[in-house]
């Protein structure tokens, strides 16, 4: 009985050497910095500007990116994808543009098709167009213009939801920014006329768009009063119209300015992130984090992520600019930007919550301390695994794009051996 007592111990050895094997071999090339890949530059871009990534995920686990680069000379939308869960990139495919274009957005939608947009500027004479683009059959076309205008337009955003198209964006044809919105079928070419959602008398801006499984929208967004305040408000979508109802104040009971927030919906729970000033400290955020039904807004009560505290140096951005996403065990994962500690230059963070907000883990960087800062993060999930993709300020006029994920989510449990004999 000794003998099979120890055989056992023999093929416990085996199996764990086996497991290892496969745990190397999921790592591919890359390394570890704490429970997450070392980063690598997917921009390919040499001495380049690449600017404000946005990552998402389609139902085959298959990771799409897009930015800004000056790859010619102007700003244009570049694209790679990754069909292994980030351990190697496509080449950087450009989305054909004509004039200097910024601040893409990026969706999936049924099918996994790829919808985009983003805003052009034109010098003789100014104007503003806001473009769309979709790929299908691995090729990107531009397939409409949302909108022409002769003032600002700032970043927008894009869902597909109810068989339609949405984009929302801000525009300053007052003295001040309002959010527009507008629609498509999703195989159609007409965007309808552009309607205010929320007609203010202070600026609307950062708005972020999300949709449920019923095909409904929510928005949320920075409103630029005293203190400024985040924003949230839902939609209806039918072959008539998109109704919006009145809009409501996430940070309504705290009393500093509260900025750039996120949203991401799953389990009929909304999740919104967002930064929040730290009194008597200049460039100085908290992160917060809040929750409720869609279908019952009362129960919003924002708190605030432990140790989340950061400062940012002004170099990239000038605030703490969370992004949220939900996994398939409904985890909460959220990444920020900034400094702590000793850190030289701003960072990526990332806090993780298991019970949707009641605990969040301590926070770390997943981004390396060097003399580089990096900022504008974006988060995807897919399984269980964290995607986040970041811009990383360079010398002079080079910025980059980094890339990181997270290890396979597991739990352990203790191996129990009895002794026959």
């Amino acid at each position: 009985m000794r003998r099979f007592f120890c055989l056992s111990f023999a093929i416990l050895g085996t199996c764990v050497v086996m497991l290892g094997a496969t745990l190397l071999a999921q790592a591919s090339s890359l390394s570890r910095v704490g429970v997450w890949w070392t980063p690598q530059e997917v921009s390919q871009s040499d001495n380049k500007e690449s600017r404000g990534p946005d990552i998402a995920v389609d139902d085959g686990g298959y990771l799409h990116l897009i930015w800004m680069d000056d790859t010619p000379g102007q700003f244009e939308p570049c694209y790679v994808e990754s069909e292994n869960q980030g351990s190697s990139w496509s080449d950087v495919e450009p989305v054909p543009t004509t004039s200097d274009s910024s601040q893409g957005a990026l969706a999936v939608g049924s099918g996994d098709t790829l919808h985009a947009c983003w805003w052009e500027r034109t010098a003789y004479p100014v104007s503003y167009t806001l473009l769309y683009a979709r790929r299908t059959a691995g090729a990107w076309g531009v397939e409409g213009t949302v909108v022409v205008t002769d003032s600002d337009l700032k970043k927008p955003s894009i869902a597909e939801a109810g068989n339609y198209v949405h984009v929302v964006w801000s525009n300053k044809l007052q003295p001040h920014y309002d959010l527009y919105y507008s629609r498509k079928l999703v195989n159609g070419n007409e965007w309808l006329t552009p309607t205010v959602i929320a007609d203010t008398s202070s600026s609307s801006l950062y708005g972020r768009m999300a949709a449920d499984t019923n095909g409904n929208l929510h928005l949320v967004w920075h409103e630029n009063t005293s203190p400024n305040e985040v924003m949230y408000i839902s939609a209806t979508v039918d072959a008539v119209q998109t109704t919006w109802f009145s809009p409501i104040t996430v940070s309504a009971d705290l009393s500093l300015d509260a900025s750039t927030p996120d949203i991401v919906l799953g389990d009929g729970l909304v999740h919104i992130a967002f930064g929040v000033d730290v009194a008597d400290q200049d460039y100085t955020y908290d992160v917060y984090y809040a929750k409720f039904p869609i279908s019952n807004t009362d129960t919003m009560s924002p708190s605030v992520l432990p140790n989340s505290t950061v400062r940012v140096s002004r170099e990239l951005p000038t605030y703490a600019g969370p992004s949220v996403a939900l996994d398939d065990q409904d985890r909460v994962h959220v990444v920020w930007n900034g400094v702590t500690g000793t850190d030289t230059w701003d960072r990526i963070y990332y806090a993780v919550s298991e019970d949707q907000g009641a605990s969040w883990s301590q926070p770390i960087a997943i981004s390396r301390d060097d003399e580089w800062p990096d900022g504008f993060p974006t988060i995807a999930t897919y399984g269980t695994l964290a995607h986040v993709a970041w811009q990383q300020k360079g010398t002079g006029y080079d910025h980059d794009i980094y890339y990181s994920h997270s290890l396979p989510y597991m739990k352990l449990f203790p191996l129990a051996l009895k002794d026959y004999s």
